[in-house]
């Protein structure tokens, strides 16, 4: 189940208040005593209990905290049978990575809309979730299309605080406290000017590290954004979506909004040309 770090982090997020002291008495260090703190059975007693002490808004915290932690049991037990299958399935040569086909999970739809993103932008993940799984299929590469969908999916998280250029960091902040994996996290955060080098972060602004993309699966998903963004924003005309594929260099050379400067052109132009190259072979 998610640490006490995690409650008090999400508590923060949702209400400014940390609730330090109702997270640490539910997740008692004694394994019985947590236990019996956890029971559901007993939501009515502690949950008047915590009424009383910090009102509505310190009842809702410790709804959400068993919430959380039922959540997180149910995620370990569907790994747990995804990891078992997995092994099944390799010892008849069936790798991670094969499946045909991957569909964003309504679980991960609900903690998008609970984080506070807007219809439209919650529309724009899911399209390109579904770029990138598209893109992901046709370049024939056996590849981790959970990975390339999810992380597609949540790449614009930090929108429901942000529209800034910190919104990837934000992102990656809000996926930790959601318990989300790192790998996840990382692409919220690298997404941000398609990978950018410690000397861009710095010039933005934002923490200076190396955000370079380090697989096929994160340029894919940083090239299907793009390519929504072109398909979607009518900045320009065009009949199809192969046709933003097919005048992508065109694009992002004349559009400022799609370019946004020489390296990052250099960057999304480079990733163009690797995924199309894979996707004629």
């Amino acid at each position: 189940m998610p640490p006490v770090e995690n409650h008090v982090a999400t508590s923060r997020l949702r209400t400014g208040k940390e609730y330090r002291e109702l997270h640490t008495w539910i997740d008692d260090a004694d394994p019985k005593i947590k236990t019996e703190r956890h029971d559901i059975t007993r939501i009515f007693v502690f949950g008047r209990r915590f009424e009383k002490q910090y009102g509505q808004e310190g009842l809702n915290e410790y709804l959400q905290h068993l919430h959380d932690d039922i959540a997180a049991k149910f995620e370990h037990l569907q790994h747990d049978v995804e990891k078992m299958t997995g092994d099944i399935l390799a010892y008849f040569g069936v790798k991670k990575g094969s499946a045909l086909n991957y569909t964003v999970q309504q679980g991960d739809i609900d903690i998008m809309k609970n984080a506070g993103l807007t219809d439209a932008d919650l529309a724009h993940c899911l399209n390109v979730a579904k770029k990138a799984i598209e893109i992901a299929q046709r370049t024939g590469v056996r590849l981790d299309l959970e990975l390339v969908g999810r992380g597609a999916f949540f790449h614009d998280l930090g929108k429901a605080r942000s529209h800034e250029i910190d919104h990837g960091k934000i992102g990656a902040e809000l996926g930790i406290a959601f318990g989300l994996p790192k790998a996840l996290t990382d692409i919220m955060e690298k997404h941000i000017r398609g990978g950018m080098s410690e000397a861009e972060a710095k010039d933005l602004n934002l923490p200076v590290k190396n955000y370079t993309l380090s697989s096929l699966e994160e340029k894919i998903i940083i090239y299907a954004d793009r390519l929504v963004d072109i398909i979607t924003d009518g900045v320009v005309q065009i009949e199809s979506e192969r046709e933003a594929e097919d005048r992508f260099e065109e694009f992002i050379r004349n559009v400022p909004k799609y370019y946004k400067n020489q390296v990052t052109y250099e960057r999304y132009l480079g990733y163009h040309r690797e995924i199309q190259e894979l996707m004629k072979g």
